[in-house]
This record gives C-alpha cells, structure tokens and sequence, in this order.
C-alpha cells in the first residue's frame, strides 16, 4: 500500500477556513474517482511560537501506477482551486511512502 501525504503549513487567521474547505472541498474532490481512499487530515505540531498551523493531508493508493495516474489526470483540479483560494498564505510538499508490513 502506498501513503500519499501532503503536508500544508497555513498562515494563522486563515487555518480554520483552510480545515473547512479540506473537510468539505479538497477531500470529496481528491477521493472522488476512488483512486485516492482512507483520507485522514492531521494537525502537525511544531516548535512554539512558531505563526500558523501545519496540516498532513494522507491517503492511501493501492500502488504508484495508480498514484501516477491520479498525478497526471486529477492532481490539477484539486489543487489548483486550493492554491487560487489561498495564495500566498500556504505552503506544502508532498511526500511518498510505502507501508511496510510487519
């Protein structure tokens, strides 16, 4: 199984519509072909004092052939209305992993 995981650091008067527009936009868009399952999204705790929030956006994909093609056929329409709602005041990287099984 593969963890797709993107990881947003948004800026601080804007985290709780960040965490609303996740619930109810980016996570029904992302998993709507069901190429993407199991969303999870997760606070990331940082150093204190540190301004803003930062966020893991997981999924997992049954393997990298399917992830490539969520890349190349879906990847844009969800995250450009997310990069266009939020600018400048938004980060991320996304990260690839495959569970091990023990």
């Amino acid at each position: 199984m593969i963890v797709f995981n993107t990881t947003f650091h948004v800026e601080e008067a804007l985290h709780e519509e960040f965490i609303e527009y996740m619930l109810q936009h980016f996570i029904p868009m992302s998993t709507q072909s069901g190429l993407l399952i199991s969303p999870r999204l997760a606070r990331v705790f940082g150093k204190e004092g540190e301004e803003g929030h930062s966020y893991a956006m997981e999924f997992t994909v049954a393997d990298l052939v399917t992830l490539e093609r969520w890349n190349t056929d879906e990847s844009q329409i969800v995250y450009a209305p997310l990069l266009e709602k939020f600018r400048d005041k938004l980060i991320g990287f996304s990260t690839i992993m495959q569970t091990i099984e023990y």
